[in-house]
């Protein structure tokens, strides 16, 4: 009489099922791991490659300032204003000043331009407005006056900071505004920091001015 095998699995053969099974879901799991590792790579490039494209412009736009000079003094005009004089107007989290425009689809000539942060729909902004400029109106128009441009939402920071002298026969400092107003900054620094996936990227640039 032949004696019936028993029914189920042996030992042995449930600790190999056990194993190959462990086997393919660390495989499936480190292959969801890598995938995610480069999705999240990827978005954190291009939060980068967002905050150094604004940095890029703000100091692309800094850097063609324009030191223009008083034409009413040569015409025999009235003199001319504080605010008319003034060729570079820089505070802490904004700066304006005047620069030359390359045409295109911006008003040609002297462009009246501020950079700064403003609130926006739904966050704060980093945005920049212009108007054509006018030596009688000089630095004079508000925010409202000129067109804006947003260059980057949702920002955490923008902060400027300006080297120069600060007065006539004085040394060349770091200063958190800028006060001469005959003069322009010989060097801006820029930090820019943006709210990307739920932490800041924080980009940092520097620009030279060359007075003519």
């Amino acid at each position: 009489m032949k004696r019936r095998a028993p029914d189920g699995f042996t030992l042995l053969e449930m600790l190999l099922a056990i194993s190959l099974i462990a086997l393919i879901t660390g495989s499936i799991m480190g292959g969801l791991h890598l995938g995610r590792r480069a999705w999240e790579t990827t978005r954190a490039s291009e939060a980068l490659d967002e905050v150094e494209s604004a940095a890029r412009g703000v100091t692309g736009l800094i850097a063609r300032s324009y030191l223009f000079s008083t034409e009413q003094q040569q015409q025999g005009l009235p003199p001319p204003t504080e605010q008319q004089l003034r060729v570079f107007q820089g505070a802490p989290e904004a700066c304006r000043f005047v620069m030359l425009s390359e045409g295109g689809a911006q008003w040609g000539g002297l462009i009246l331009t501020e950079i700064g942060g403003a609130p926006g729909n739904e966050s704060v902004e980093l945005a920049v407005w212009t108007r054509v400029f006018r030596l009688q109106d000089g630095f004079a128009p508000s925010r409202g006056e000129m067109r804006k441009t947003v260059l980057l939402r949702n920002i955490a920071s923008f902060e400027l900071a300006y080297f120069g002298s600060p007065e006539e026969g004085r040394p060349s400092v770091w200063s958190a505004a800028w006060t001469n107003p005959k003069h322009m900054p010989e060097l801006i620094s820029v930090k820019i920091g943006a709210n990307r996936l739920g932490r800041v990227i924080q980009v940092a640039a520097t620009v030279a001015i060359r007075e003519p």
